[in-house]
């Protein structure tokens, strides 16, 4: 009886089990045998619906629904895997939701969380870290490598490579390496490497900017472009290119046209148009505010310069301390030296052809003089 009844338990224990986990399923409109979960081998023909698979998922002509995936799927179809996967799915499409930890290989990946690797035409992923690889990526956030043939779209924060043959679209930042055919576009801000014909960041850049165009809000680093920089915010560091266009500049200043707020260290331009100097201002034209160091160009025009002003032309519509040019202009001065010399009030020396001083403190020299005191 005893005997009877351990014979009767194991039996249901063993069809229980074996209800419970298939070593073996094939499907295709329905399951042989009907279990939901499979530890070993699940085939599909045109279509098939399981619930676990442990071990290899074979879809053959089909497409092949599950819970979750651990193992290895290799098939001619696509897949629908509801809750991930752990392993690696070689397939025509791969449609997988949850988290996936391994290798995704098919002509088009839609994934959810991803851990590892997708390579395909078309590879799109929520969170990744590791490596995308297509024609065309979409991500959220992006640790790692993202690759693209024509263009990367990411919706999050991108850790590490961007790069693609046309275009980047990032809407939060960069940490890291942002490299492009065509144009990047950066909804935050860049830490790192900014390189492409066309850069366009509505944050802040910290690292190096290359570009034909560039623009950025606060730049600490590098600007470089070859046509231009606009930058809505401040330069700290070098700024190069045809046209600069800035708010306050601290570090050097290069290009054809140099347009900024405030410049403290060296400001060197064809044409240079800026708030206040703290340093060197090297242009043919200089335009400034205010002026504390050097003014060197052809034509020099500021409010207020103390320094030197040295210039062909040098104009000043506050004092200046000393003017070195064929035509000196300034309402107050300490010492002018040229051609022809002209200020208000005269703290010092004035040498020149023609010298013109309404108030002088001492006498000027030499040729033709044209002051009411001494």
């Amino acid at each position: 009886m005893k005997r009877s009844t351990l014979g009767l338990l194991l039996s249901c224990a063993l069809v229980s089990g074996a209800g419970y986990a298939a070593p073996v399923q094939l499907s295709s409109f329905g399951n042989l045998p009907d279990d939901t979960e499979v530890n070993g081998f699940h085939g599909t023909f045109l279509y098939g619906q399981t619930g676990t698979v442990n071990g290899v998922d074979m879809p053959i002509l089909g497409y092949t629904e599950m819970d979750k995936l651990n193992g290895l799927e290799l098939g001619v179809g696509g897949d629908h895997i509801r809750n991930g996967m752990n392993g690696m799915a070689l397939n025509l499409f791969n449609w997988h939701g949850g988290e996936d930890n391994g290798l995704n290989i098919g002509l088009a990946n839609q994934l959810g969380n991803l851990n590892g690797a997708s390579i395909g035409l078309y590879s799109g992923t929520a969170n990744m870290t590791g490596l995308n690889l297509g024609l065309a990526n979409t991500t959220a956030n992006a640790t790692g490598w993202n690759l693209a043939g024509l263009g990367n779209y990411s919706t999050g924060n991108i850790t590490g490579l961007n790069t693609v043959g046309l275009g980047n679209d990032t809407e939060g930042s960069i940490y890291g390496a942002n490299i492009v055919g065509v144009g990047n576009y950066t909804g935050g801000e860049v830490k790192g490497v900014n390189v492409a014909p066309l850069n366009w960041t509505a944050g802040n850049t910290q690292g190096l900017n290359v570009s034909l165009l560039n623009h950025t809000a606060d730049v600490q680093g590098v600007n470089i472009g070859a046509l231009g920089n606009w930058s809505e915010g401040k330069i700290t560091g070098v700024n190069a290119g045809i046209v600069n266009v800035s708010g306050d500049v601290t570090g050097l200043n290069v290009a054809g046209f140099n347009k900024s707020g405030n410049m403290t260290g060296a400001n060197i331009s064809a044409l240079n148009w800026t708030g206040d100097v703290t340093g060197f201002n090297m242009g043919a034209i200089n335009l400034s505010h205010d002026v504390t160091g050097m003014n060197l160009g052809a034509f020099n025009v500021a409010n207020n310069v103390t320094g030197m002003n040295l210039g062909v032309v040098n104009m000043s519509t506050g004092s200046s301390t000393f003017d070195f040019g064929l035509l000196n202009s300034a309402s107050a001065t300490n010492f002018q030296i040229g051609l022809v010399n002209v200020t208000n009030n005269l703290e010092g020396l004035q040498i020149g052809l023609i010298n013109v001083a309404t108030n002088a403190a001492v006498p000027v020299l030499p040729i033709a003089n044209f002051h009411r005191s001494f």
